[in-house]
């Protein structure tokens, strides 16, 4: 029903389907649910200095940003070869060109966004991706959005596969996609501000860097209304990274993603728990939004 719905919304003309789109962002950004109150709570933590008003925008601008690209998914897997080449942007394309004529591997370090899918699949014409991906519990959808994701030949491996493979990929010239902007707990983390804000940080990447001596390239993917395209963006790779030090290693790739992020806020997925983890080891603060007991503050 998910696959069929989402065929007959992706051929919707694009004036109907966005509008579809931004009438639901508009009733959805007024409910008081839980993922509303941790978008509000990521907002007020990222950017205090934006007023009520302009997270509300944010918001909403962030559900119906989601709706359209999820309501074109159906373009990655059966789409054709052309028309995935014709919507894609990529800019600064020479950051990542310069990282790979150092023939060192190269890392992307990708943030989650609204292009995120599109944007994956626009690299993988030109380039030789793999990275992780968490299996959806539809066998249906997971495999046609994995076919998408490995139709021009990128190497999409489920969690759990292990790291092994993907440093064998690296010294065979593939880029790994790693996303690294979500809270996984404390176990492997470190704590190091992310806007400002101490955030439960994977400690993995320095780790994987020291050991195949890549670049990190951050990048992310941006969902445009007005044409159905996607724009990759691509940054300049870490300088001197890693440094050797958890915490300052962990500053560096925060403040890279949150780079990313302010290009245009509403295109992060918002509805992650980014602070779910804290450095108190008090319990999690979205619970404690839930029951409005929390200060800004404490994050």
């Amino acid at each position: 029903m998910t696959v069929g719905l989402l065929t007959l919304l992706r051929w919707l003309p694009r004036p109907v389907r966005n509008g579809l789109a931004n009438g639901i962002a508009r009733v959805s950004a007024k409910r008081d649910t839980s993922t509303n109150r941790a978008v509000r709570i990521n907002l007020e933590a990222c950017f205090p200095q934006f007023d009520e008003s302009i997270r509300q925008a944010i918001l909403e601008r962030y559900i119906a940003l989601h709706l359209q690209s999820y309501m074109l998914l159906p373009r990655n897997w059966w789409g054709s070869d052309k028309t995935i080449i014709d919507t894609a942007r990529l800019h600064n394309k020479h950051y990542l060109d310069t990282a790979l004529a150092t023939k060192r591997p190269v890392v992307l370090l990708v943030t989650h966004s609204a292009g995120l899918d599109a944007g994956l699949l626009a690299l993988s014409p030109n380039y030789p991706l793999q990275g992780i991906y968490n299996p959806i519990k539809n066998p249906v959808l997971d495999y046609l959005v994995l076919r998408g994701r490995n139709r021009f030949g990128a190497k999409p491996l489920s969690r759990g596969s292990g790291f092994r493979q993907l440093i064998k990929g690296l010294h065979e010239g593939q880029l790994m996609c790693y996303l690294c902007d979500e809270d996984y707990g404390a176990d492997g983390s470190v704590f190091a501000p992310f806007f400002s804000h101490q955030k439960a940080t994977l400690a993995m990447l320095p780790r994987l860097v020291s050991k195949t001596n890549a670049l990190v390239v951050p990048m992310i993917a941006h969902h445009d209304s007005d044409d159905d395209g996607v724009d990759v963006h691509l940054f300049e790779a870490l300088q001197n990274y890693p440094t050797g030090d958890a915490v300052t290693d962990a500053t560096t790739m925060n403040e890279a993603i949150a780079s990313t992020i302010r290009l245009q806020p509403a295109q992060f997925t918002w509805k992650l728990r980014i602070f779910k983890t804290s450095p108190h080891g008090l319990e999690s603060r979205y619970t404690q939004v839930t029951r409005g007991d929390i200060q800004i503050d404490d994050l």
